[in-house]
C-alpha cells in the first residue's frame, strides 16, 4: 500500500471522528505506529540498521509521528468546515427555492406582503434621504465641521425682551479677526439673491453669494479647477473683478470646460474673470445652490460708500473655525469681550451685547429651523408606518403558518429536523423582505423625488436619488425586517403536534395565536389614528396659514424688476439723467401694463413685504420719541404709487389712497397702518394730521399730510409682531431707492401676463439687459414649507398606514372566518338566524378597531404636546380631527369586516362537518 492512499484514509478516518478528537488522535496513532512498523521491516529486508530503517520511514512519512498526526487532524477538520459550509450553502438555496415554490403558489399572499413592506421600507429610506441631508450630513466639503459655527449676537430690548441676531457689518468681522484669539479662521458672507449672467437672449439669473477671501480656507473645501480669490482680490483696490463659478453653472455655461479659467464672464453688464470652480455641490455652510462666488470688497462697495466702518450697515453672517484645544464657551468670551472693546456705535443696546456661538443648522434667530424639526418627526413616522407594515405582515404570517400545520407535520414526519424547519419559515421571511426591500427601492425613489422638487426644491442635492447610502439603509431595514416578522411564525414551527396536525379539517386549538393576532390588529388601527391625527393637524395648520390675513395677497401679485447694464456703478456714480430715464420708463412700463387685457390693476412701488423695506428719520407731534414695539422694528417706509393697494390686495380704513395727482413736487401726503393710526394717535383719527420724515442730516420741518389709513401688513415673516410702517406717493421719496413694478393679472391669466409683461418692456427700453417677473407668493412659500411638508408626507403614510390596517383587518377576520367554519356551522344547523352569524363575526372585528382608535387617541392626546411647537394656530388636541380620525376609522373596520361576516353567513353546515 503506498503511503499516500495510507494518509487519505487515516484522513477520512479522522473526518468521520472528528467530532471525538482524542478517540480520533488516538486510532491515528494506532494507523501510523502500524504504517510506521511495516515501512521498517521492508527497509530492514533491504540491509538497513534497526536505527536507520526507523529514522528512514520517518523521513519518508514526512515527519514525525506527532507531526503528521496534526497535519491529518488540521486537514480533516478544514475539509469538514468547508464541507459544513458547502452542505449548508447548499441546504439555504434548496430553502429559498422551495420558498419561492410556496410563495408562488400562493401568489396573492406574497404579493400582498411584499407590497406592504415595499410601502414602509420604501418610505423610511425616502425619510432618511432627507435627514440624511438636513439632519446628519448637512453642507458638504466642510472639513471637521463641528469645530465651524456661527456667530450669533444676544441683546436686551427697551421692553427687557431678549433678541437674537446673526446679521453684521465689515466691522464686527474686522473685530473678531484681529481682536480674537480662539479662532484658527473667520469668515463672513452673504448668499442669496440674484444677478444677470450673461448678456442678450443668451443671459440667465444666477443664485450668488458674497464671501470673504479666507471663507474657503476656513470651510476646508478644494476646489475643481483652478483656485479661489485671495485677499488682493478682495480688496477695494482690486486690480481685477474675479470670480468663482459654481459646478452646476461651468457645466451649463462650459460644458464644463477646464479652460474656463482666466476668461472673462459678464454678470450684471460687469466683466469679471473666472480664477476657479467649485466643487460639485459644494454649498458653503446653507443647503440653497449657488452659482457664483465673488469677493464680498464688490457686495460691500454697492451697499453704502461707508460699508467698511458704518455699524448699522448689517448684511454679514460670520462663521468661525474654533482652534484646537478651545472650548466654545472660552471663545464665546474672548469674542464678547473683543465686540464690547471695540464697539463705537450709539447704540446702548448694541453695546452691551453678548456673542455666542451656535449651529450651522440653526436659523439666523439661532434656533433649529422648522424644516430641520419636522424632519425629525417624518424619520420617526416613517418608522411607526414600517412597525405597522411588521406588525401586519406579522399577523397575515401567523395565519398562514396556521393554515400550513399540516405541511409542516408531514415534513416533521418524513424525516426533516425542527431546525430544518424553522429555517425553511424564517427564509421564507427572507425571501419576502428581499422582495419588499426591491420594490421599496422604487417607492423610495418616487417619494424621495417628490419631496425634493416638490417640498424642498430650495436644498442642493448632491447626491442620487438611490445611491449607495439608500441601497445599505433599505438592505438593513430588510434585515431588521425579516428577523422581526419571521422569528414568531419561525418558533411556531418548531413546535409541532404530529398527531392533531396530521388529522384532516383540524382547526387551530389554543387562544394565545389568535389574542396575538387580535393584538397585533389593535395595534395597527391605533398607529393608524396616531399618524392620521397627525395629518389632520398639519393639513389644518396648513389651511390655517394659507387663510392668513396677511394685509396684502401675495397669491395675486405678479412682481416685475428691470436689470440694467452696470446698474451698481451707474447709481454710485450718481448719473442723474440715467436714473431719471430708468424712472420713467418704469412709468411708461406700469401705464401699458394697466392696457394689457388680462390685467386687473399695475403700480410701481420702492419696498415691498416680504422683499425690500426701508427706514428714515421720523418725528410726530406730540411725542418726543416714539415708542418702542414689541418687534423692535423701526418705522418702515414705503414709497408706492397709485393703484397700489388695490394691485397688492391692501384695505383702506379711512380716508383715501394715492391719487395720480399725488407725485414728485404736489404736496406731500402720507398714508398711515392701522397700528400706527391705534397708537399714535390714541384712538382719535390720524387724518389730516402731519408726519414728519427725511434723511439723518436734515431738519423735518416738512409736513406730510395724513390723507388715509391702512390694514396692517406682514413685511417679513408670516407670524410678527406689528410695526409701525407709513407710505408716501412714488417720486417724493428721498435717501431711498429702487423701483419695482408690481402687477395684479386676472384669475387664470398669470403665465400669459408674465411673457406680455417680458416682451413689452424690452420693445420698450432695448437698454434693459433682463426682466425678471416672479409671483409675490414665492417668497411666502418658503415659511410655509414647513406646515406643506408636514402635512403632505402625515396624510400620504397616514392613508398607507390605514389602508394596510385596513387590508390586514380583512385577512385577519378571513382567517378567523374560516377557522370557526365548524363552529359556525354548528350554530346555524341548531337554528341561529343569519343575521346573529354575521352580528357574531362582525362585533369582532369592528371591536377591534374600536380598541385601537381608543388606545390610539389616548396616544395621540399624550404625544400632542410634542407635537404642538410646530402647529399653527392648532390645537394638538382638536377634538374635531379627534373625532373626525375616530369615526374614518371605525367606517374603515366597518368596510372591512362586512365582506367576511356575509361570507360568515353563508356556510352550509352539512359541506363543514362533512369535512370537519
Amino acid at each position: 500500500m503506498r503511503f499516500g492512499e495510507i494518509r487519505r484514509g487515516v484522513r477520512r478516518l479522522m473526518r468521520l471522528a472528528i467530532r471525538s478528537r482524542h478517540s480520533a488522535r488516538r486510532d491515528a496513532e494506532e494507523e501510523l505506529e502500524a504504517v510506521l512498523q511495516a515501512r521498517e521491516e521492508q527497509l530492514r529486508a533491504l540491509g538497513y540498521s534497526e536505527a536507520d530503517a526507523r529514522a528512514e520511514a520517518v523521513r519518508r512519512m514526512g515527519g514525525t509521528l506527532d507531526d503528521v498526526i496534526d497535519d491529518v487532524i488540521q486537514s480533516a477538520e478544514h475539509r469538514e468546515r468547508a464541507m459544513s459550509i458547502r452542505e449548508t450553502l447548499s441546504e439555504f438555496g434548496d430553502d429559498i427555492r422551495i420558498s419561492i415554490r410556496g410563495l408562488r403558489r400562493d401568489a396573492l399572499f406574497a404579493g400582498f406582503v411584499m407590497a406592504t413592506l415595499a410601502l414602509g421600507i420604501g418610505a423610511n429610506a425616502a425619510m432618511f434621504s432627507v435627514a440624511d441631508r438636513l439632519l446628519l450630513r448637512g453642507p458638504s466639503y466642510i472639513v471637521n465641521p463641528n469645530r465651524v459655527m456661527r456667530v450669533y449676537r444676544h441683546s436686551t430690548r427697551p421692553d427687557g425682551q431678549q433678541a437674537t441676531n446673526s446679521s453684521y457689518g465689515w466691522v464686527v468681522y474686522d473685530i473678531l479677526r484681529s481682536k480674537t484669539e480662539s479662532f484658527a479662521g473667520v469668515a463672513a458672507y452673504s448668499i442669496g439673491g440674484t444677478n444677470t449672467f450673461g448678456r442678450g437672449a443668451n443671459a440667465e439669473l444666477v443664485n450668488v453669494g458674497a464671501v470673504t477671501h479666507d471663507f474657503f480656507a476656513l470651510l476646508g473645501v478644494r476646489p475643481e479647477v483652478g483656485r479661489f480669490f485671495n485677499a488682493v482680490e478682495d480688496a477695494p483696490t482690486a486690480p481685477q473683478h474675479v470670480v468663482v463659478l459654481g459646478h452646476g453653472l461651468w457645466l451649463r455655461a462650459f460644458g464644463g470646460d477646464p479652460a474656463v479659467i482666466g476668461k472673462t464672464v459678464t454678470m450684471s453688464d460687469e466683466t469679471y474673470t473666472v480664477v476657479g470652480v467649485a466643487p460639485r455641490g459644494f454649498t458653503g455652510p446653507v443647503l440653497s445652490p449657488t452659482d457664483v462666488w465673488y469677493p464680498m470688497s464688490l457686495r460691500g462697495a454697492a451697499t453704502t460708500s461707508r460699508w467698511t466702518t458704518a455699524w448699522n450697515a448689517q448684511w454679514l453672517q460670520i462663521i468661525v473655525r474654533l482652534k484646537d484645544g478651545v472650548a466654545p464657551a472660552r471663545a464665546e468670551h474672548d469674542a464678547t469681550a473683543a465686540f464690547r472693546a471695540g464697539y463705537t456705535g450709539t447704540s446702548s443696546e448694541d453695546a452691551g451685547s453678548t456673542m455666542t456661538l451656535g449651529s450651522l443648522r440653526s436659523t439666523p434667530s439661532g434656533k433649529e429651523s422648522l424644516e430641520v424639526t419636522v424632519s425629525r418627526w417624518l424619520v420617526g413616522v416613517a418608522a411607526i408606518v414600517l412597525l405597522v407594515a411588521c406588525a401586519n405582515v406579522a399577523n397575515l404570517l401567523l395565519a398562514r403558518s396556521a393554515r400550513r400545520r399540516r405541511e409542516l407535520a408531514v415534513r416533521v414526519a418524513l424525516g426533516s429536523g425542527r431546525a430544518r424547519l424553522m429555517r425553511l419559515v424564517f427564509t421564507e421571511c427572507v425571501v419576502l423582505a428581499a422582495g419588499g426591500a426591491v420594490a421599496g427601492l422604487l417607492v423610495a425613489s418616487g417619494l424621495t423625488t417628490l419631496m425634493r422638487a416638490v417640498l424642498l426644491p430650495n436644498v442642493e442635492w448632491t447626491a442620487s436619488a438611490i445611491g449607495w447610502p439608500i441601497l445599505a439603509i433599505s438592505a438593513a431595514i430588510a434585515i431588521v425586517v425579516a428577523a422581526a416578522i419571521g422569528l414568531a411564525p419561525a418558533l411556531r414551527a418548531a413546535r409541532p403536534d404530529l398527531i392533531e396536525s396530521l388529522k384532516a379539517g383540524v382547526r387551530e386549538s389554543g387562544g394565545q395565536s389568535s389574542r396575538l393576532r387580535a393584538t397585533l390588529t389593535i395595534v395597527q388601527a391605533a398607529v393608524s389614528v396616531v399618524l392620521l391625527v397627525g395629518a389632520g393637524l398639519f393639513v389644518r395648520s396648513l389651511v390655517k396659514v394659507k387663510s392668513l390675513d396677511l394685509g396684502i395677497q401675495p397669491d395675486r401679485v405678479l412682481v416685475t424688476r428691470l436689470h440694467y447694464p452696470s446698474h451698481a456703478s451707474v447709481l454710485s456714480r450718481g448719473n442723474g439723467a440715467e436714473v431719471t430715464r430708468r424712472a420713467s420708463v418704469l412709468e411708461s412700463a406700469m401705464r401699458r401694463a394697466r392696457a394689457l387685457p388680462g390685467v386687473e390693476h399695475a403700480s410701481l412701488t420702492i419696498g415691498l413685504p416680504f422683499q425690500s423695506a426701508f427706514g428714515q428719520k421720523l418725528r410726530v407731534p406730540g411725542w418726543d420719541s416714539l415708542p418702542t414695539l414689541k418687534s423692535g422694528s423701526n418705522p418702515l417706509i414705503f414709497a408706492v404709487g397709485p393703484d397700489y393697494f388695490e394691485t397688492v390686495g391692501g384695505r383702506i380704513l379711512q380716508g383715501r389712497g394715492f391719487a395720480a395727482a399725488d407725485r414728485r413736487g404736489s404736496e406731500p401726503v402720507a398714508i398711515v397702518n392701522q397700528t400706527m393710526a391705534s397708537i399714535l394717535w390714541r384712538g382719535r383719527s390720524p387724518v389730516g394730521e402731519c408726519l414728519y420724515w427725511g434723511l439723518d442730516n436734515e431738519p423735518l420741518t416738512v409736513c406730510s399730510r395724513i390723507v388715509g389709513v391702512v390694514a396692517n401688513a406682514n413685511n417679513w415673516r408670516l407670524r410678527e409682531d406689528p410695526m409701525f410702517a407709513y407710505y408716501i406717493p412714488f417720486g417724493q421719496e428721498r435717501g431711498f431707492g429702487g423701483a419695482t413694478l408690481v402687477v395684479r393679472p386676472r384669475p387664470g391669466l398669470e403665465t400669459s401676463v408674465m411673457t406680455e409683461l417680458r416682451t413689452m418692456i424690452l420693445d420698450l427700453d432695448p437698454a434693459v439687459s433682463f426682466v425678471r417677473t416672479t409671483r409675490l407668493q414665492d417668497e411666502v412659500d418658503p415659511q410655509m414649507r414647513p406646515w406643506k411638508l408636514g402635512a403632505t408626507v402625515f396624510t400620504l403614510i397616514g392613508v398607507l398606514a390605514m389602508l394596510v390596517a385596513s387590508v390586514g383587518l380583512y385577512s385577519v377576520m378571513s382567517y378567523l372566518v374560516a377557522q370557526r367554519t365548524r363552529e359556525l356551522a354548528v350554530r346555524i344547523a341548531l337554528g341561529a338566524r343569519t343575521a346573529s352569524i354575521v352580528s357574531l363575526v362582525f362585533r369582532s372585528g369592528v371591536g377591534m378597531v374600536i380598541a385601537g382608535v381608543i388606545v390610539g387617541t389616548i396616544v395621540s392626546i399624550w404625544a400632542g404636546r410634542f407635537l404642538g411647537p410646530l402647529l399653527f394656530d392648532t390645537s394638538p388636541r382638536d377634538p374635531a380631527i379627534l373625532a373626525g380620525v375616530g369615526v374614518l376609522l371605525i367606517v374603515v373596520g366597518i368596510l372591512a369586516s362586512v365582506v367576511p361576516a356575509l361570507r360568515a353567513s353563508q356556510v352550509n353546515p352539512a359541506d363543514a362537518l362533512r369535512a370537519e
